[in-house]
């Protein structure tokens, strides 16, 4: 903040304004974080695929194997065939289908979605949130 902490009332119009900086700010941060974190995914995958390339073997036949060795069943199965999509701000927070949740209507009307237009609310799913593992 570059205003000075004093002893000094503020108004309720400074407050205000200073709590709207706060919050563009933490949503610019919050933003950083996620393009940071898919650029970070990414540059391992591409570090994974190298590997494999590099020892000779098949994409495929390592995701086969390590796929063969999970337990239970994958999240997208056991919901029956439905996909399960995870905040990734709070991994506690899913949604799967029917009525959207509280907090998922408010991330997405904080992020300029309309939560009743079924194009933004796919576009919201495949650029906001992330499918479960």
């Amino acid at each position: 903040m570059s205003k000075r902490q004093t002893s000094e009332p503020q108004s309720v119009d400074e407050i205000q304004a200073q709590l709207a900086q706060l919050e563009a700010n933490e949503n610019a941060l919050r933003e950083a974080l996620r393009e940071q974190q898919a650029a970070e995914f990414s540059a391992f995958i591409g570090e994974l695929r190298e590997q494999i390339d590099a020892r000779g073997y098949s994409l495929d036949d390592v995701v086969a194997r390590l796929s063969k060795g999970r337990r239970g069943r994958s999240a997208k199965r056991a919901a029956g065939g439905v996909s399960r999509y995870v905040d990734p701000d709070n991994p506690e927070r899913t949604y799967s289908r029917g009525p959207l949740p509280t907090w998922l209507r408010e991330k997405m009307e904080a992020a300029g979605y309309d939560p009743a237009n079924k194009a933004h609310r796919e576009e919201f799913k495949s650029t906001h949130l992330r499918l479960a593992a």
